[in-house]
Protein backbone atom coordinates (compact mmCIF):
# COMPACT_ATOMS: atom_id res chain seq x y z
CA UNK A 1 0.00 0.00 0.00
CA UNK A 2 1.23 3.77 -0.97
CA UNK A 3 1.44 6.38 1.91
CA UNK A 4 -1.58 7.86 1.31
CA UNK A 5 -3.82 4.59 1.41
CA UNK A 6 -2.20 3.88 4.84
CA UNK A 7 -2.84 7.59 5.88
CA UNK A 8 -6.49 6.66 4.60
CA UNK A 9 -7.12 3.41 6.33
CA UNK A 10 -6.24 4.99 9.91
CA UNK A 11 -9.43 6.71 9.41
CA UNK A 12 -11.40 3.60 9.07
CA UNK A 13 -13.48 2.61 12.03
CA UNK A 14 -11.83 -0.62 12.44
CA UNK A 15 -8.30 0.70 12.51
CA UNK A 16 -9.67 3.17 15.28
CA UNK A 17 -11.32 0.71 17.48
CA UNK A 18 -8.48 -2.48 16.66
CA UNK A 19 -5.52 -0.36 15.50
CA UNK A 20 -5.14 -2.44 11.97
CA UNK A 21 -7.71 -2.83 9.51
CA UNK A 22 -8.70 -6.74 9.07
CA UNK A 23 -7.66 -6.91 5.46
CA UNK A 24 -4.79 -5.75 5.99
CA UNK A 25 -1.08 -6.67 7.46
CA UNK A 26 1.97 -4.54 7.10
CA UNK A 27 1.89 -4.05 3.31
CA UNK A 28 0.08 -5.93 1.59
CA UNK A 29 -4.05 -6.96 1.17
CA UNK A 30 -4.90 -10.68 2.06
CA UNK A 31 -7.20 -10.78 -0.60
CA UNK A 32 -9.19 -8.49 -3.44
CA UNK A 33 -12.75 -7.41 -2.96
CA UNK A 34 -15.28 -8.79 -5.54
CA UNK A 35 -16.54 -5.77 -7.56
CA UNK A 36 -20.16 -5.10 -8.87
CA UNK A 37 -18.63 -4.90 -12.84
CA UNK A 38 -17.21 -8.57 -11.93
CA UNK A 39 -20.98 -9.61 -10.55
CA UNK A 40 -22.46 -8.77 -13.50
CA UNK A 41 -19.78 -10.54 -16.02
CA UNK A 42 -19.32 -13.75 -13.81
CA UNK A 43 -23.05 -14.41 -12.73
CA UNK A 44 -25.41 -15.61 -15.25
CA UNK A 45 -27.97 -13.20 -16.49
CA UNK A 46 -30.89 -15.15 -15.63
CA UNK A 47 -30.08 -14.80 -11.66
CA UNK A 48 -31.90 -11.62 -10.55
CA UNK A 49 -29.75 -8.93 -8.22
CA UNK A 50 -31.15 -7.25 -5.27
CA UNK A 51 -28.32 -4.73 -5.05
CA UNK A 52 -28.33 -3.90 -1.33
CA UNK A 53 -26.06 0.00 -1.05
CA UNK A 54 -24.35 0.60 1.84
CA UNK A 55 -24.21 4.44 2.89
CA UNK A 56 -23.80 5.53 6.56
CA UNK A 57 -26.73 7.93 7.96
CA UNK A 58 -25.85 11.11 9.33
CA UNK A 59 -26.13 10.44 12.94
CA UNK A 60 -23.86 7.26 11.82
CA UNK A 61 -21.08 9.33 10.13
CA UNK A 62 -21.76 11.48 14.10
CA UNK A 63 -21.15 8.57 16.03
CA UNK A 64 -18.06 7.50 14.38
CA UNK A 65 -16.11 10.73 13.91
CA UNK A 66 -16.02 10.19 10.25
CA UNK A 67 -14.27 12.82 8.34
CA UNK A 68 -13.98 14.11 4.59
CA UNK A 69 -12.95 10.76 3.38
CA UNK A 70 -16.49 9.44 2.63
CA UNK A 71 -17.34 9.14 -1.15
CA UNK A 72 -20.47 11.76 -1.51
CA UNK A 73 -23.61 10.57 -1.77
CA UNK A 74 -24.77 11.72 -5.27
CA UNK A 75 -21.30 10.36 -6.75
CA UNK A 76 -21.72 7.50 -5.28
CA UNK A 77 -25.24 6.71 -6.32
CA UNK A 78 -24.37 7.80 -9.97
CA UNK A 79 -21.36 5.59 -9.71
CA UNK A 80 -23.15 2.57 -9.40
CA UNK A 81 -26.28 3.71 -11.78
CA UNK A 82 -23.90 4.09 -14.21
CA UNK A 83 -22.81 0.72 -14.10
CA UNK A 84 -26.12 -1.22 -13.98
CA UNK A 85 -27.38 0.64 -16.54
CA UNK A 86 -24.56 0.30 -18.62
CA UNK A 87 -24.15 -3.70 -17.95
CA UNK A 88 -27.49 -4.68 -16.27
CA UNK A 89 -30.26 -4.44 -18.94
CA UNK A 90 -31.25 -7.91 -19.37
CA UNK A 91 -31.35 -8.99 -15.80
CA UNK A 92 -33.50 -8.47 -12.64
CA UNK A 93 -32.59 -5.70 -10.05
CA UNK A 94 -33.83 -4.05 -7.20
CA UNK A 95 -32.26 -2.13 -5.39
CA UNK A 96 -32.14 -1.43 -1.35
CA UNK A 97 -30.78 0.68 1.24
CA UNK A 98 -31.02 1.27 5.37
CA UNK A 99 -30.28 4.88 4.34
CA UNK A 100 -33.35 6.45 3.30
CA UNK A 101 -31.73 9.18 1.44
CA UNK A 102 -30.45 6.28 -0.38
CA UNK A 103 -33.59 5.09 -1.66
CA UNK A 104 -34.72 9.06 -2.67
CA UNK A 105 -32.01 9.66 -5.18
CA UNK A 106 -32.21 5.73 -6.53
CA UNK A 107 -36.16 7.20 -6.95
CA UNK A 108 -35.80 10.49 -8.30
CA UNK A 109 -32.39 9.68 -10.81
CA UNK A 110 -34.12 6.92 -12.54
CA UNK A 111 -37.40 5.69 -13.21
CA UNK A 112 -37.70 1.25 -13.83
CA UNK A 113 -35.67 -0.62 -11.35
CA UNK A 114 -37.62 -0.66 -8.15
CA UNK A 115 -36.18 0.66 -4.80
CA UNK A 116 -37.04 -1.60 -1.61
CA UNK A 117 -36.18 0.65 1.97
CA UNK A 118 -34.55 -1.55 4.42
CA UNK A 119 -35.68 -1.51 8.05
CA UNK A 120 -34.59 -3.03 11.69
CA UNK A 121 -38.28 -1.69 12.37
CA UNK A 122 -36.96 -0.67 15.69
CA UNK A 123 -34.32 -3.02 17.34
CA UNK A 124 -31.42 -0.69 17.68
CA UNK A 125 -31.41 3.21 18.30
CA UNK A 126 -31.00 5.50 15.64
CA UNK A 127 -30.94 9.18 14.70
CA UNK A 128 -33.58 9.30 11.58
CA UNK A 129 -37.22 9.09 12.49
CA UNK A 130 -37.81 7.34 9.28
CA UNK A 131 -35.66 4.39 10.24
CA UNK A 132 -37.03 4.13 13.69
CA UNK A 133 -39.76 1.52 13.12
CA UNK A 134 -41.66 -0.35 10.83
CA UNK A 135 -44.58 2.38 10.78
CA UNK A 136 -42.12 4.89 9.84
CA UNK A 137 -40.83 2.46 7.22
CA UNK A 138 -44.12 2.28 5.86
CA UNK A 139 -45.09 6.59 5.72
CA UNK A 140 -41.69 7.02 4.18
CA UNK A 141 -42.02 4.53 1.34
CA UNK A 142 -45.63 5.32 1.05
CA UNK A 143 -45.08 8.89 0.21
CA UNK A 144 -42.01 8.49 -1.66
CA UNK A 145 -43.91 5.82 -3.96
CA UNK A 146 -40.98 3.21 -3.14
CA UNK A 147 -42.15 -0.73 -4.49
CA UNK A 148 -42.05 -1.52 -0.52
CA UNK A 149 -39.99 -1.89 2.72
CA UNK A 150 -37.68 -5.09 4.21
CA UNK A 151 -38.31 -4.92 7.89
CA UNK A 152 -36.68 -7.26 10.11
CA UNK A 153 -38.69 -10.29 11.02
CA UNK A 154 -38.90 -9.94 14.70
CA UNK A 155 -41.94 -7.43 15.30
CA UNK A 156 -43.30 -9.64 12.07
CA UNK A 157 -43.05 -12.96 14.11
CA UNK A 158 -44.72 -11.22 17.32
CA UNK A 159 -47.59 -9.34 15.27
CA UNK A 160 -48.08 -10.82 12.60
CA UNK A 161 -50.50 -8.35 11.39
CA UNK A 162 -48.44 -5.82 10.78
CA UNK A 163 -47.73 -7.43 7.26
CA UNK A 164 -51.02 -7.15 5.96
CA UNK A 165 -50.59 -3.43 7.54
CA UNK A 166 -47.61 -2.73 5.41
CA UNK A 167 -49.58 -4.27 2.10
CA UNK A 168 -52.82 -2.52 2.70
CA UNK A 169 -50.48 0.69 2.48
CA UNK A 170 -49.88 -0.37 -1.17
CA UNK A 171 -46.31 -1.61 -0.37
CA UNK A 172 -44.65 -5.09 -0.95
CA UNK A 173 -43.75 -6.73 2.59
CA UNK A 174 -40.38 -8.49 2.87
CA UNK A 175 -38.44 -9.55 6.44
CA UNK A 176 -35.16 -10.76 6.92
CA UNK A 177 -33.14 -11.64 10.03
CA UNK A 178 -32.24 -15.20 11.68
CA UNK A 179 -35.98 -16.03 12.75
CA UNK A 180 -36.87 -16.48 9.32
CA UNK A 181 -34.67 -19.49 8.72
CA UNK A 182 -37.25 -21.16 11.71
CA UNK A 183 -39.60 -22.92 9.25
CA UNK A 184 -42.78 -22.49 11.77
CA UNK A 185 -41.47 -18.28 11.62
CA UNK A 186 -41.72 -18.01 7.93
CA UNK A 187 -45.66 -20.05 8.07
CA UNK A 188 -46.69 -17.43 10.13
CA UNK A 189 -45.56 -15.13 7.91
CA UNK A 190 -46.48 -16.78 4.96
CA UNK A 191 -50.20 -16.59 6.22
CA UNK A 192 -50.39 -12.97 6.77
CA UNK A 193 -49.46 -12.35 2.74
CA UNK A 194 -45.82 -11.60 3.28
CA UNK A 195 -44.09 -11.15 -0.33
CA UNK A 196 -41.20 -13.02 0.62
CA UNK A 197 -38.49 -14.25 3.08
CA UNK A 198 -34.50 -13.50 3.25
CA UNK A 199 -33.65 -16.63 4.74
CA UNK A 200 -29.99 -18.11 4.69
CA UNK A 201 -31.58 -22.13 4.46
CA UNK A 202 -33.02 -21.30 1.32
CA UNK A 203 -33.81 -25.05 0.99
CA UNK A 204 -34.99 -26.19 4.20
CA UNK A 205 -36.98 -23.09 4.56
CA UNK A 206 -38.86 -23.46 0.81
CA UNK A 207 -39.26 -27.23 0.85
CA UNK A 208 -41.03 -25.96 4.86
CA UNK A 209 -43.22 -23.63 2.67
CA UNK A 210 -44.07 -25.96 0.17
CA UNK A 211 -47.96 -26.31 2.21
CA UNK A 212 -48.26 -23.23 2.08
CA UNK A 213 -47.56 -21.87 -1.25
CA UNK A 214 -49.71 -24.75 -2.40
CA UNK A 215 -52.58 -23.06 -0.31
CA UNK A 216 -51.84 -19.42 -1.32
CA UNK A 217 -51.09 -20.11 -5.20
CA UNK A 218 -55.12 -21.33 -4.85
CA UNK A 219 -55.52 -17.88 -4.22
CA UNK A 220 -53.34 -16.54 -6.91
CA UNK A 221 -50.68 -15.39 -4.35
CA UNK A 222 -47.84 -17.50 -3.56
CA UNK A 223 -44.53 -16.43 -0.91
CA UNK A 224 -41.02 -16.54 -2.32
CA UNK A 225 -37.72 -17.14 -0.79
CA UNK A 226 -35.81 -14.67 -1.39
CA UNK A 227 -32.20 -16.53 -2.38
CA UNK A 228 -33.57 -18.82 -4.98
CA UNK A 229 -32.80 -17.08 -8.48
CA UNK A 230 -31.82 -13.95 -6.65
CA UNK A 231 -27.99 -12.86 -5.55
CA UNK A 232 -28.13 -10.23 -3.15
CA UNK A 233 -24.93 -7.88 -3.61
CA UNK A 234 -23.87 -5.15 -0.93
CA UNK A 235 -22.06 -2.39 -2.16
Amino acid sequence: LGPDMRERMKHTRDFKTKGFKGNVRGEFIQSPFATLEEMFLKIPQDVGFNIEMKYPMLFETEQEGMDSYAVELNSYVDTILRLVYDMGQKRNIIFSSFNPDVCLLLSFKQPSIPVLFLTDAGASEVGDIRASSVQEAVRFASRWKLLGIVAAADPLVLCPRLIRVVKESGLVCVSYGMLNNDIHNSKLQAQEGIDAVIVDSVLKVRKGLTDAEAVRAQHGNGISTLGNGMAELKV
